[in-house]
């Protein structure tokens, strides 16, 4: 039959006044937030097509379609048709046409991921990896933690500079803070600032926390400035103006919270909320299969796009001869579902007569919804992060936020946990508080306990907690543990920590150890022997003289028993060349390798990190005279000196670098050498630098350079003796609590307030201990509450004579260097300060840097040790 082209025309122009006639029902207008979102997203975020245009047309699958470029249904099905047309050289209008995607493409396809999807590029579903890409690139992130190399250490807040320097101490005490109140609406940090600077204070924007105040348009501002006087004089200022001016009143000091792989982390939030979804009515003629259906549904042998759904009915309808009696409601439908997505599962027998379909429950851009709620985290606290939800497979959108605080992210689950969505007055928004604990560890560490972590996992696993290891960086890897209940994060972190650090390698109480431990020789490869059988890892603490046990439980005392038998096997005399300028010259120019290879590599041993350097000799006396003479030059002539080593020697240690780490200055250092370098550089040395070409190198090493080559336990460890050592140094300015073992220390203000914590007032700062809850005064460095300095000195005139007697009588002194009570009970003259770790001569009170230094004063000053009844200890 001809077909009349007129009236074809005229039907498409009828179809199209039909479609322009039509208008936007009122409940789909967008509201007015949702549209300031979209214009501010518009540019970058384009608005979704018409829903029809994502189904398929039947009649251009059959290549039947008469409505060409104008049909309003999807004509994407047969594009591979289209590409042969085009390779044939004839012209093709599918592939010069801009077509909207299938709304399923925005769904992973299940079988394309198990690798099993048969379809190709026919799947209507996302065969694109670059999400799973963006996943792995988001948990890596998670894995890292922004690092700002600020420590809080003994009550105070340490900043480190490159090579592990202390640069800057900062204490509670030095800061105060102001709630400015009645401030204008539109104020900003830079309003603040200005503000403040009009009255003569400086601020910081970071420092400045703006809010509105409850039922009111004007804003308050929470204002942090490292002046312990700030508050009081800006409250006294304001306290001048008139009615209705700003004011201000103290308030307790919010100090930011610094970084540390040791704490558990409670920053992170986790924000979910309900997808928009559909609601489906199926009608069936016969109960029956209406019934088996809706069985199927609520089962899940039925799925709508891979999901289950909720499934209620049937229900039957009026009329005895209904063709569409027996109804089952589906709800919980995806959003992107249509009718034929409803039916899929259905096979054909048990098909439905009619689908409905209901609109979905709310309108909302992804994008424009990350966007509100992120704007409402906003409202509890400056984030460090926000990851938006992506539209990935289930029934709710996930969003995560760090904050930059731990205080930020309580206060966001407090203000908007279960409260309705800006969106969807009838969604609520989920607010979960995450608490995080991260370790990073040496990946062969975690190699031998891969196997113990994954049993104890199971256990994690019951308790909701989540564990991740993330690939290995740099011979590391991160390790994470996250959930919502922090004793069982604390819990998991103490178990995970204990089973990575392993057992200290015990007799009867005393750490097991021989002098030929430490060097690189026969008795060491024993040892690798022993790891490799056993599958363990023998940590070697050359600076204290231990060994650590990490791996199977099960395999610990077996490994034990075989170091005891080595260590017998080994016990020799121990010998300590002091090495000057003119030795240490000849023992890098081949005098070191000389002496190894005379008296075997077991039996000495290089530590260049000592002062002065030396050079260690485990055996026998004659071992001990050839090692002097070589140095000395005298066998230079009988004996042939070996090759200067490789490129690839260690630095320290000057054998082939085990586990070798190489320098930006490209030198080398085994793992264990350069760890041991980290510890002598923040205990002796301004700061850590390389050792490399004999000393000579200078380089110092940058903290992210330490980071990304030391286990974060190490890490922390370096930090802590570098700040024990500048306290140390700065006796006179930082003060250790006077309470015995408190441990917390303090700015002394010194003499008259004229002391390196002094300020321009006479009136002295009492320093409260956090731990203890002693109030000491910062000038005096006395706890007098209640009376100034003079008074509590005269008071105590009487008093003092009674407490110096009684601590002669007891024994007890200060230390010279940080004024704290020490007693001797027994032993040698020699005493080290539990405060400050300074090295005492009991008999003169004279400070010394190093142990070994004091005796040689004792024996030279007071002729002898002070143990009379051991006098071969004195020799």
């Amino acid at each position: 039959m001809a077909i009349n082209p007129t009236s074809r025309v005229s039907r498409l122009v009828a179809k199209l006044r039909v479609t322009a006639a039509r208008s936007p029902r009122s409940e789909n207008l967008p509201t007015t937030a949702q549209m300031d979102v979209r214009n501010r997203l518009s540019n970058v975020f384009p608005p979704q097509a018409d829903r029809r245009s994502s189904i398929p047309c039947q009649f251009f699958a059959q290549s039947r379609c008469r409505n060409g470029s104008s049909c309003t249904f999807s004509h994407a099905a047969n594009q591979g048709t289209a590409g042969i047309d085009e390779n044939m050289g004839g012209p093709s209008r599918i592939s010069d046409m801009t077509l909207p995607s299938d709304s399923r493409s925005h769904i992973a396809c299940r079988f394309f991921i198990k690798g099993s999807c048969l379809k190709n590029e026919k799947c209507p579903f996302a065969h694109d990896t670059s999400r799973n890409i963006a996943d792995t690139t988001l948990e890596a992130e998670e894995g890292s933690v922004p690092e700002d190399w600020c420590r809080d250490l003994q009550g105070a807040m340490v900043h480190f500079g490159d090579g592990a320097v202390v640069m800057k101490v900062n204490f509670p005490s030095d800061f105060s803070a102001v709630r400015i109140s009645n401030l204008p609406e539109g104020t900003t940090a830079d309003s603040v600032v200005t503000f403040l600077a009009s009255y003569g204070f400086t601020a910081s924007k970071d420092c400045i926390r703006l809010s509105i105040q409850a039922d009111s348009t004007q804003y308050h501002a929470d204002v942090r400035v490292e002046d312990p006087r700030f508050s009081k004089r800006l409250c006294q200022l304001l306290a001048m103006q008139g009615h209705g001016s700003p004011t201000a009143t103290p308030i307790n000091i919010r100090l930011p919270q610094t970084s540390d792989y040791r704490r558990v982390d409670s920053k992170k939030v986790n924000c979910s909320w309900h997808k928009p979804t559909k609601t489906a009515w199926l009608n069936f003629g016969n109960g029956s299969i209406a019934a088996k259906v809706g069985s199927r549904f609520s089962d899940g042998t039925y799925k709508v796009l891979n999901q289950i759904i909720q499934c209620e009915g049937p229900t039957r309808g009026a009329g005895n001869k209904n063709p569409l009696a027996w109804t089952i409601r589906l709800s919980e439908v995806p959003m992107h579902a249509e009718k034929w997505d409803v039916t899929e599962a259905i096979p054909a027998a048990m098909g439905p007569r009619h689908v409905e379909l209901s609109k979905t429950t709310y309108e909302m851009h992804l994008p424009s919804a990350n966007t509100l709620i992120e704007s409402l985290l906003l409202k509890a606290g400056p984030l460090e992060r926000f990851v938006g939800s992506l539209d990935a497979p289930g029934k709710r959108f996930k969003a995560k936020a760090w904050f930059m605080s731990d205080s930020g992210a309580m206060q966001a689950v407090k203000l908007l946990h279960n409260k309705p969505l800006p969106f969807y007055k009838n969604g609520k928004l989920t607010v979960q508080l995450v608490h995080s604990a991260r370790l990073k560890v040496l990946a062969r560490v975690y190699d031998v306990v891969e196997q113990e972590l994954a049993d104890r996992n199971k256990i994690w696993a019951s308790q909701h907690l989540l564990f991740t290891a993330y690939p290995s960086v740099r011979h590391l890897r991160v390790l994470k543990i996250e959930g919502t209940d922090s004793g069982d994060v604390a819990g998991a972190k103490a178990t995970l920590e204990n089973i990575i650090s392993g057992e200290l390698m015990r007799n009867n109480g005393k750490a097991i150890w021989a002098s030929s431990f430490a060097a690189n020789g026969h008795t060491y490869q024993q040892m690798k022997q022993l790891e490799r059988e056993f599958s363990v890892i023998i940590f070697r603490d050359k600076r204290r003289e231990r060994l650590r046990l990490i791996g199977p439980q099960a395999r610990h005392e077996e490994v034990r028993l075989a170091i005891m038998k080595l260590a017998n096997a080994h016990s020799t005399s121990t010998y300590v060349i002091e090495l000057d300028t003119q030795q240490f010259s000849s023992a890098f120019k081949g005098g070191y390798r000389a002496i190894a290879t005379a008296i075997g590599e077991d039996k000495v041993v290089l530590d260049i990190l000592s002062t002065p350097r030396r050079i260690v000799v485990a055996g026998s006396e004659a071992d001990f005279k050839i090692a002097q003479e070589i140095l000395s030059g005298r066998e230079g002539a009988s004996r042939k000196r070996p090759d200067l080593g490789s490129i690839n020697d260690c630095a320290i240690c000057w054998t082939e670098a085990e586990n070798p780490i190489r320098t930006p200055c490209n030198h080398i250092y085994c793992a264990d050498c350069f760890e041991d370098l980290c510890f002598a550089g923040v205990k002796s040395e301004p700061c850590i630098h390389c050792q490399g070409d004999a000393g000579n190198c200078s380089e110092i090493f940058l903290l992210a350079e330490l980071q990304a080559h030391l286990s974060s336990a190490v890490l922390e460890d370096i930090l802590e003796l570098a700040f024990k050592t500048y306290v140390a140094r700065h006796a006179n300015e930082l003060r250790h609590c006077p309470t015995p073992d408190c441990g917390q220390i303090y700015r002394a203000m010194g003499p008259a307030g004229t002391g390196a914590g002094a300020t321009s007032s006479s009136e002295s700062i009492v320093f409260k201990c956090p731990v203890c809850l002693t109030a000491i005064c910062t000038a005096c460095n006395a706890s007098h509450d209640g009376l100034t300095c003079a008074e509590y000195h005269d008071h105590q005139s009487g008093g003092y004579k009674a407490l110096q007697a009684a601590k002669e009588e007891l024994g007890i002194k200060n230390c010279p260097s940080c004024n704290v009570m020490i007693q001797k009970a027994s032993g040698c003259n020699h005493m080290t300060c539990s405060a400050c770790r300074a090295h005492i001569c009991w008999v003169c009170l004279r400070t010394f840097p190093e142990s070994e230094v004091v005796y040689d004063h004792m024996r030279r000053k007071h002729g002898g040790i002070g143990i009379e009844y051991f006098p071969e200890l004195t020799d």
